[in-house]
């Protein structure tokens, strides 16, 4: 079970969703509550976002 922290406190999480436009990607984190708004969205240029995702990767492997 993955637990994450948004703005309304914290949540399981239960589901994500990925869009990738041309340049942009946005990716949002839903809880089983899936409203309209997920309560973790990243949204940034597609490079950058791999690159904080690979970051994030190689942190956690390190433990």
């Amino acid at each position: 079970m993955i637990e994450c922290r948004g703005r309304n406190g914290w949540f399981r999480y239960a589901s994500h969703q990925v869009l990738n436009g041309q340049e942009t990607t946005h990716v949002s984190i839903y809880s089983s509550r899936r409203g309209e708004f997920p309560p973790i969205y990243l949204q940034g240029p597609k490079a950058e976002v791999l690159e904080l995702l690979d970051q994030l990767r190689k942190e956690v492997s390190e433990i």
